[in-house]
């Protein structure tokens, strides 16, 4: 099955798609990159009509980018030479994140012709891409769906104290955000040491361990099935959390009783059965 991966690479991403490449060979990997924005003059205009804002912006820029690298050096560290594993043979494309939807990259994925697309750590697709695979495009959200859908859609469930809601979703993309029929839940486990870097390690397992399966019932049945929820969920965005979230999430950890087993890890898969709701 040629199977064509869409990856930004950062270190939970890179494991997922090392271990798929050793048990499903990929043929491409795309690879998005930030690339720097030049400044425009509607930038200069909204700091001389509103300089407070701005600089309100910019700070909430700064503490998001201080605690994502925070965030991604202790995974690296967590899963050790894991975070770096090398993916021999696969030839690769690297591409600007912005304006990721354009013609030029829909005709590399014409040309590359997949029977499947998978994202792991991906912008969001529009139909003119993740409509050209044979099969499906699909995706590993970080969160359950669609519980938790968006961004740091495990931070939220520790946030709320909502430990059997912890995990990730492998799911066919659609034109919704984390809405498309599901294939596969795997849910972790969790202990009051737990903290959002070691969620997203589990989870990482977890989705290298489901992923190579659900490709297989894929291959085998040459179908996607899988459940589609009737509950919508909640949408998370990133504007959404903020240092208080961070800082009132952080002084309940520490009231915890250390290791204490929160919640026990299970897996749900739907791929290869009869269509139908939850």
């Amino acid at each position: 099955m040629n199977v064509v991966a869409i990856s930004t690479l950062t270190p939970q991403h890179r494991y997922v798609m090392a271990k798929l490449h050793e048990s499903m060979p990929l043929t491409h990997l795309i690879q998005p990159v930030w690339t720097p924005q030049a400044s425009s003059w509607r930038q200069y205009a909204k700091l001389l009509s509103s300089p407070f804002s701005v600089v309100r912006r910019r700070l909430r820029s700064r503490y998001d980018n201080w605690r994502g690298d925070r965030l991604f050096r202790s995974i690296s560290h967590l899963l050790g030479p894991a975070s770096t594993e090398s993916l021999p043979g696969l030839k690769s494309s690297v591409v600007p994140i912005y304006g990721f939807n354009c013609e030029a990259n829909a005709a590399l994925i014409r040309e590359l012709r997949p029977d499947v697309i998978v994202t792991c750590g991906c912008p969001i697709l529009k139909p003119e891409i993740f409509g050209l695979a044979r099969l499906a495009t699909i995706n590993v959200h970080w969160g359950i769906a669609p519980t938790y859908r968006g961004e740091h859609t495990l931070f939220w469930p520790l946030y709320y104290n909502d430990y059997e809601n912890a995990g990730v979703t492998i799911h066919k993309i659609d034109a919704g955000i984390d809405t498309g029929p599901i294939l596969a839940h795997g849910f972790v486990d969790i202990t009051a040491d737990d903290d959002e870097s070691a969620l997203l390690v589990k989870a990482a397992q977890v989705a290298a361990r489901l992923l190579p399966g659900v490709l297989a019932k894929m291959e085998e049945t040459q179908t996607v099935q899988g459940h589609m929820a009737t509950e919508k969920g909640s949408l998370y965005l990133g504007r959404d959390r903020s240092w208080k979230h961070d800082l009132a999430h952080w002084r309940r950890r520490r009231s915890h009783e250390r290791k204490k087993q929160l919640a026990a890890a299970r897996d749900e898969i739907y791929i290869g059965k009869p269509a139908s709701s939850f």
